[in-house]
């Protein structure tokens, strides 16, 4: 049906064809005649194909370029250019006529190479079938078409018409936008292979990217590019009608509408004019809601675009490539394919021939020698220079003007410029060669040649010297000693050395590091860093000696040893010849095992001072002077390699060194014990530090041997390697911090079985570790190597270099430059750099010489929007113009995200009073329903106000990633939610001063602000918003909560919890690391760390919250646009945390008639940690890291039981209901049980004892009191209440347990036969509160009473004592008063004398005692002399009243007197 209308086309002549034969090749026809009758004739043969119009499927495309290949063997060769993902091969054409006879093999020299290439978008699918079309149609129209004879004679063109088969079959027919989820636009992967290309590479990088990476369909495309010579291409797409040439992306990285132009933009815009000028749609410009000038587009100001295929060609290539869109359809039905191809036959043509315009030509030597790989210099067009082929052909597209053009190669001259008028208007380029001269072979550059005339020096000197060429003294140097030695050594060697101090000891010493390399003081890119340290532990001294003779070795055969020069040339080597030199001066030698000098002078042991993976103790706590010196000095250089060099063991010795329970277990750090007995430590590096390990053991003439030190005959180490964790713990040591924190591969070289050996012994020490040492260094070449740099050739630093996708990665230096240490074989590399797309490369490290290989890498800058796609559902609002939000903003963002998604979200806002002072959104799944069954988690933006903006922002991304993520029901998210409630609160508080400070200088990179909240909540003072969040985290009892800082992107949490330290670990434990912060220090930024970490503590203690504090950056509140920088470095953190509560067990307690146990509780054995089951349910529901873990489920009056539960990662293990039974205290009589004890037969018991709370009680005595005579088999119970007794025969046993202050209990039990256990065997004793026999209350009444009666007696004793004491003294007088003249006055009663007197003051008159008026004058004189003469008399005897005299008043006195004390006279 479609044949017809092309014969309409010649119609003129169709009658005449339909009537002929078809012509003879060889008639005499005239030419006009034969081309015009074959013409018409061809059509009906070509046109054929689009009868029954489909697309073909990638295996028909394959039939079809077979069938093409036999029909046309002269014309057509079939090739793949390499598989998809899913297998699929990838099916190339290439069309190419024979060059003429005369030609001979060279006749297609100088034939330009064109591509055309489709479906690089799996459901872009038009492209497909019109690069089909054209293949068929130029190869059947070979014969017959002088424009396809022409074009076929001088250009070589090559068909790729699907770049993506796996995407196009999962495309569908008639969609003409992406499906869902873009299914079938990217590959098998769903990764856009048009935009995982390498993005603007420089030349520089042309040889070393390759190698299989990224997707395997770009790498295979990259690998066509590259290793072909194109010079013209297009690449079609669908979605739009228009013509798009390079660059598709910008410096400034704008969404959109900013023009991104080539050095060859008039090339561009011809071509892509060519194109479009031949399309009878694509040249109105207004299609698809699109308008275009003419039909054409620069591609960064249509759209931004990085990592497209576009960019590549021109960039990485001499091929100048468009992307040309063909229809608004993506993937329009087959019935429109025959219109299509009418629209873009002929515009497709056209294109073809622009491959023949501006010049071409060959670059030959004087000889006539291709030369490969010269530079085609374009005056006005430096910035984009053409390489020649591998036959030293070049093409270079040129509008029409006038150039000055010359060529340029390595090791010849450059020609001189010659000017060209370039016309166009042949049908091939103008034809300019170049011959090349070689230069002279005697320059000078900015290098120096070595010269190396010998392998060895001379045999004698060899023997004479120990390896050295001059005499060398084998001895003990002190510090002032080796001092003196290094600063002669620099001096000798001043073009080599570099001698440095990097601290001091605690003494005062240098710490003295010499340089060897022949950029001494430089890091020279793409040199690798190695260092040596010795002496770290002051009497271990062959390593500090060892180091000394190295170095004179080195520099004295430096040019005279092609090793030695070759390691010198390549390597930047450090040598730390005493990290404790304080230690050295007070040790001796000739100690052998000693421990004299091994600490500093602050007498701490260096190797456990460094901070350790698995925590904290009195070692580590503080930060010696010496340790402090090298982590300052190792962060600062890119170490690769190192080895600590010890002594008293003969082992090359490799991380781990310690296990994560060793800081509670003391006796893992004892060296006593077969090392088979301890438990191994492994690196995900594993195999790699066990080869470098065996390097050093093997080159050593005994190490390898793995005999025992005579001190240490239990040390066996196979062939003279270890594990330090297997050997013995040791925490806080150095070799791991190096692994950990800095990057770098340390060993632990112990060097010699005594610490300080005899001088005399030392050339024996050289002799064995001379080897070994250069070998070592060796190693630091080994593995992968480059640069990693940007799409436009700028360093990068800082990024993460990771190896099968382990977490142990290595950053980039200053200079982009990387170093990564492997062993031979395929890996996968990956890198990640901040602000740009990851990528990942396979290679192969070859297993020879030289055991490395260098990989360059290019990074992309990220595509927010893809970035978005693949990490935050699509979320574009959180990674474009980001901006920080004011407090009415963030308030209706809440609010907003609250009415949208009512069923998760709950947004608190002046309800109470804690939310009027804190606004907060809770997302759960079903709000409202019971959350007893559910974590609490809560999220703060920071407990800092000069932070808080920052962190609100981050939490404002959060909380839009959750939701969204729930929406599409991702099982994450859709389980996080499940599981948990979170709670975030962004602080608002002080926002609006913060910020105004930020508008007022965008530069502050710290605010500084007066009372932070954080140091409000620990001061004493009652302060409004600190109250309202100290009871709202008291009364909602968090199980885990989450702030962010500024500072660092360290991560803080409580010390000392072995769980929350694999919580912490877990959360660092990302797919790609960043490169860790390096922020400069400040007084605010280290109080904001001290203060952090009293919270931890105040918060973890005191509520039983578990804080974690994530630093987001270096900055409190960075600039606007870095927000988004922000949020992608640490998402994965925040969602890793998230992750917790994915992990862990889960259970109900109940008693045996199925009641909750609302008292239960759940205790952790081995850990400190106790949780309460919830008061409804009886639930409990723990979050735990994955591991093996005992729990004892108890309850008040119940036995406990103690449950083993290997908890996996990701899976809450649910455990079910625990029953519980009652039980009754035991501390009766025994009971003797029937049964004779087999003998010869023996088993354990195994149990706890628990008090009346289920406590452990420590110390109690188990022991055995029935049969008779086995009181040996006792234990007592460790701090956990734990016990063991081994060899119990088995029968009727009794077991009786004593603890202070708990009654004594006993149980009669029947052991089964032997080698069969008895466990959990558990005792409750009941606290004994009788003292002396008494009840406790009793007791206490009973001494309070005998208390008080004898404070009493005691007061009444020293009253009666008192009163004796002073009443003998003096005489006791009464007054008495002169009779009153009225009775009735004084009422005078009975006792008054007749004479009316009687008494105003009465004295207690004694029975016995007289009254008298008066006495007489001798009376008296009698009695005043008895009181002076016989004083003493009278303090012996009772007292007695005495007479007192009155003076002359005129009153009568009345005399008391005893007449049984009177004198007889």
């Amino acid at each position: 049906m479609y044949v017809s209308v092309y014969v309409l086309v010649v119609g003129l002549t169709g009658c005449l064809v339909a009537a002929s034969p078809r012509p003879n090749p060889n008639s005499t026809t005239p030419a006009g005649v034969t081309v015009e009758a074959a013409q018409v004739e061809v059509i009906d043969q070509v046109e054929s194909f689009l009868d029954n119009a489909h697309y073909l499927s990638n295996e028909e495309i394959g039939q079809l370029f077979a069938r093409l290949s036999k029909d046309y063997p002269t014309l057509a060769q079939p090739y793949v250019i390499g598989n998809t993902i899913q297998g699929r091969p990838m099916h190339a054409l290439a069309l190419n006529a024979p060059p003429p006879p005369r030609e001979g093999n060279s006749g297609d020299l100088l034939r330009p190479m064109v591509k055309l290439v489709a479906n690089v978008q799996g459901d872009e699918t038009l492209g497909r079938q019109i690069v089909l079309y054209m293949a068929e149609y130029l190869a059947s129209r070979y014969e017959t078409d002088n424009e396809v004879q022409q074009l076929l004679n001088t250009t070589e063109i090559h068909f790729l018409p699907s770049s993506n088969p796996d995407g196009f079959a999962l495309a569908k027919e008639g969609n003409c936008e992406s499906l869902p989820n873009y299914v079938g636009r990217g590959n098998a992967a769903g990764v856009d292979l048009n935009r995982d290309f390498p993005d603007r590479l420089e030349q520089q990088h042309l040889n070393y990217l390759r190698a299989p990476s990224r997707q395997p369909e770009t790498a295979a495309l990259a690998e066509w590019i590259v290793s072909k010579p194109f010079v013209l291409s297009a690449n079609f797409h669908g979605g739009a009608v228009v013509a798009s040439y390079p660059y598709d992306n910008s410096l400034a990285h704008n969404d959109c509408c900013e023009e991104s132009l080539t050095p060859d933009d008039r090339v561009f815009k011809q071509l892509a004019h060519t194109y479009s000028d031949n399309h009878p749609i694509m040249r109105r410009g207004n299609n698809c809601n699109d308008s275009f000038a003419g039909g054409i587009t620069n591609g960064a100001n249509w759209y931004e675009l990085s990592g497209g295929m576009q960019d590549f060609n021109y960039a990485f290539s001499n091929c100048f490539e468009l992307t040309i869109e063909l229809s608004c359809c993506k993937y329009p039905p087959a019935s429109s394919l025959p219109a299509e191809w009418g629209r873009n036959k002929r515009a497709l043509l056209q294109l073809l021939k622009q491959a023949h315009i501006g010049i071409k030509g060959l670059v030959q030597d004087a000889s006539g020698y291709p030369i490969a790989d010269a530079t085609i210099v374009v005056s006005g067009l430096e910035d984009k220079s053409i390489r020649t082929s591998k036959r030293g052909e070049y093409w270079r597209l040129l509008t029409p003007g006038i150039y000055s053009v010359y060529a340029a190669a390595f090791g010849y001259q450059s020609s001189a410029p010659q000017e060209l008028h370039v016309t166009n208007e042949n049908v091939e380029a103008l034809r300019v060669d170049f011959k090349l001269s070689p230069v002279e072979t005697n320059y000078d550059g900015n290098f120096r040649k070595q010269k190396v005339e010998r392998a060895e020096p001379p045999e004698q000197l060899k023997e004479k010297y120990d390896g050295f060429l001059t005499p060398t003294k084998f001895e003990h140097h002190n510090f002032v000693a080796m001092e003196s030695f290094l600063r002669n050594m620099s001096a000798s060697y001043p073009s080599l050395t570099r001698l440095y101090s990097i601290g001091k000891s605690v003494e005062g010493r240098d710490l003295w590091v010499l340089e060897i390399s022949t950029a001494p003081g430089t890091h020279v890119p793409g040199v690798p860093e190695f260092k040596y340290v010795a002496n770290m532990h002051g009497n271990e001294v062959v390593g500090k000696e060892m180091l000394l003779l190295l170095t004179k070795y080195l520099l004295e055969r430096y040019e005279n040893d092609e090793r030695v020069t070759r390691l010198v040339n390549g390597t930047r080597m450090h040598f730390l010849y005493s990290m404790n030199p304080d230690g050295y001066e007070i040790s001796q030698e000739g100690d052998r095992t000693g421990g004299l000098g091994r600490a500093n002078a602050h007498n701490v042991d260096l190797n456990r001072n460094f901070p350790d993976q698995y925590g904290t103790d009195k070692f580590n706590k503080n930060t010696e002077p010496e340790v402090a010196a090298v982590m300052n000095w190792t962060l600062s250089i890119p170490f690769v390699l190192s080895a600590n060099l010890h002594g008293g063991s003969l082992v090359a010795n490799y991380p781990f060194d310690d296990n994560e329970n060793d800081f509670n277990d003391p006796y893992s750090r004892l060296r006593d014990a077969s090392i088979s007995g301890r438990k191994l430590n492994p690196t995900e590096d594993n195999e790699l530090f066990r080869h470098l390990a065996l390097v050093y053991s093997r080159a050593h003439r005994t190490m390898h041997l793995g005999k025992p030190c005579a001190l240490f005959q239990n040390e066996l180490f196979s062939d003279g390697i270890t594990n330090g964790a297997q050997w013995y713990s040791v925490t806080g040591g150095m070799q791991d911090w190096n692994y950990v924190r800095a990057g770098c591969m340390e060993l632990t070289i112990e060097m010699g079985c005594d610490k300080f050996p005899m001088a005399k012994e030392l050339p024996q020490y050289w002799q064995d570790n001379r080897e070994p040492m250069l070998q070592l260094i060796e190693q630091v070449h080994h593995g992968v190597h480059g640069f990693v740099r940007s799409s436009i050739g700028t360093p990068i630093a800082g990024a993460a270099v990771g190896l099968n996708g382990g977490n142990h990665t290595i950053y980039s230096g200053t200079f982009g430059d990387y170093w990564k240490l492997t062993l031979p074989g395929r890996h996968n590399v990956t890198v990640l750099g901040d602000g740009y797309a990851p990528l990942r490369v396979e290679v192969e490290v070859p297993a020879v010489e030289p055991f490395g290989m260098r990989l360059d890498v290019t990074l992309m800058r990220d595509d927010p929007q893809h970035w978005a796609s693949a990490n935050d559902f699509r979320i574009i609002e959180n990674v474009v113009n980001t901006r920080y939000h004011i407090n009415t903003e963030v308030r209706s963002r809440l609010a907003e995200l609250e009415n949208q998604n009512g069923q998760i979200a709950s947004f608190g806002y002046a309800d109470n009073e804690f939310s009027r002072h804190f606004n907060y959104i809770k997302l759960t799944s079903n709000v409202g329903e019971p959350e007893e069954h559910k974590y609490k988690l809560l999220v703060v933006s920071s407990l800092y106000d000069t932070t808080a903006p920052l962190g609100r922002e981050i939490m404002l991304n959060l909380v839009r990633h959750l939701i969204e993520g729930h929406k599409l029901q991702d099982a994450s998210v859709v389980q996080l939610l499940q599981r948990s409630v979170i709670y975030f609160l962004p602080q608002t508080e002080k926002f609006p001063d913060i910020f105004q400070m930020y508008n007022f200088n965008h530069s502050v990179c710290d605010p500084v602000m007066p009372d932070e909240l954080a140091e409000r909540i620990l001061s004493p003072e009652a302060e409004t918003s600190r109250d309202l969040l100290l009871q709202f985290l008291r009364s909602e009892h968090f199980d885990l909560m989450l702030t962010f800082s500024a500072g660092s992107s360290e991560l803080s949490y409580p010390k000392g919890d072995s769980i929350l330290e694999k919580f912490a670990h877990s959360i660092q434990r990302t797919e790609f690391n960043y490169s860790p912060l390096q922020c400069s220090t400040s007084a605010t930024r280290q109080l904001h760390r001290e203060t952090t970490e009293r919270l931890t503590n105040l918060f973890y203690k005191l509520y039983k919250i578990p804080m974690f504090t994530l630093g987001l950056s270096c900055c409190r509140m960075p600039a606007h646009q870095q927000i988004a920088s922000v949020w992608r470095t640490n998402i994965e953190k925040i969602k890793n945390f998230l992750g917790l509560v994915q992990t862990g067990i889960s259970g109900l307690v109940q008693n045996e008639k199925g009641q909750p146990l609302r008292e239960a509780f759940v205790h952790l054995l081995e850990h400190d940690s106790i949780y309460n089951v919830t008061r409804n349910e009886a639930r409990f529901q723990l979050m735990l890291p994955k591991g093996l873990y005992g729990l004892e489920v108890s309850a008040p009056n119940y036995e406990s039981q103690i449950i083993k539960v290997q908890v996996q990662h990701d899976i809450v293990s649910d455990l079910g209901v625990i029953k519980l039974h009652g039980f009754t205290l035991i501390r009766g009589e025994v009971t003797e049980l029937n049964g004779q004890q087999q003998s010869g037969s023996v088993t354990s018991i195994t149990g706890v004892v628990l008090d009346d709370g289920n406590h452990p009680i420590r110390n109690a005595k188990i022991s055995v009191i029935h049969p008779t005579g086995l009181t040996h088999l006792r234990n007592f119970t460790n701090s956990m209440g734990q016990y063991y007794l081994r060899a119990v025969p088995v029968g009727a046993i009794t077991l009786k347990v004593e603890a202070p202050r708990h009654f004594e209990a006993t149980r009669d039990i029947r052991l089964p036969q032997g080698g069969q256990p008895t466990e959990n065997v558990v005792f409750h004793l009941k606290f004994n509160a009788h003292v002396f026999g008494l009840p406790r209350f009793l007791f206490i009444i009973v001494a309070s009473v005998l208390i008080i009666v004898g404070v009493v007696i005691c007061v009444l004793c020293a009253q009666f004592w008192f009163y004796r004491r002073h009443r003998g003294k003096m005489p006791y007088y009464n007054f008495s008063l002169l009779p009153q003249k009225g009775k009735e006055q004084f009422d005078l009663d009975e006792d008054a004398g007749d004479d009316g007197e009687t008494e105003l003051f009465r004295s207690p008159i004694k029975r016995g005692m007289t009254i008298q008026p008066y006495f007489d004058e001798d009376q008296l004189e009698r009695i005043l002399h008895t009181d002076d003469e016989d004083e003493e008399v009278v303090m012996d005897l009772e007292p007695q009243m005495e007479i007192d005299v009155a003076e002359d008043s005129g009153d009568e006195i009345v005399m008391l007197h005893n007449p049984k004390n009177q004198r007889k006279h």
